[in-house]
């Protein structure tokens, strides 16, 4: 007799709501016992890293059949999800970008450090929604028949498989081992590469304005 698939832990909407008061915590307490800019550098960037390292705790245990099952319990809406995931992941990346750049702090080093740390964290947690949403496309509403990316595999996927889809994504700009056969998450990878295109070049200027804050300092 198969056991039953495992429940995850933390739904999405309760990591999203435990990563913001966590942020906020952080956030407010570094603005206040040392520096507002510095403050919602942490704020940013601990809201993002806490998102990740609960959803990756989360997921990616999961099995195949746990992964299916917790795709259609979420009651997961791609198209609203992106759009909302998107707007905030752009406004924290530009909202860090603008304070590192206009903010005027006695702690510039720590606010560059922090600015660095807060964009990984952001772009991964940008990442690790798009796996989520791939699996919501694979998977799809009770009773479809999964499909869209050919794993070159007879076993189903899980998020881990999900994981490596979208990061590679984020990283290559291209698929690399699976081939994407639906056209609805085709457009989806589009928007994805375009959105990570975005973010490297973000993170690439943030990383370039540390390293001279450095040397110059």
């Amino acid at each position: 007799m198969s056991r039953p698939p495992a429940k995850p832990v933390l739904s999405v909407a309760t990591r999203a709501v435990l990563s913001l008061v966590v942020g906020l915590i952080a956030g407010g307490l570094v603005g206040v016992l040392v520096d507002a800019t510095l403050g919602v550098l942490v704020g940013i960037g601990t809201a993002a890293a806490v998102f990740v390292v609960t959803g990756w705790a989360t997921l990616w245990p999961l099995d195949a059949a746990s992964t299916r099952a917790t795709v259609q319990r979420e009651n997961f809406r791609p198209r609203v999800a992106e759009v909302v995931v998107a707007a905030i992941a752009l406004s924290g990346l530009v909202a860090i970008v603008a304070l590192l750049v206009t903010g005027r702090s006695d702690h510039k080093d720590a606010g560059a450090a922090a600015a660095l740390l807060g964009s990984f964290a952001v772009w991964a947690a940008l990442h690790l929604t798009y796996a989520t949403q791939y699996a919501a496309q694979f998977y799809g509403d009770p009773g479809d028949e999964p499909g869209g990316i050919d794993w070159n595999a007879d076993e189903a996927p899980a998020y881990r498989d999900f994981f490596y889809f979208s990061y590679n994504l984020g990283m290559t700009y291209q698929v690399s081992d699976t081939s994407v056969s639906s056209q609805q998450i085709r457009s989806v990878v589009l928007r994805h590469c375009l959105l990570s295109y975005v973010f490297g070049t973000l993170i690439l200027a943030t990383a370039i304005n540390l390293v001279v804050g450095i040397v110059s300092g």
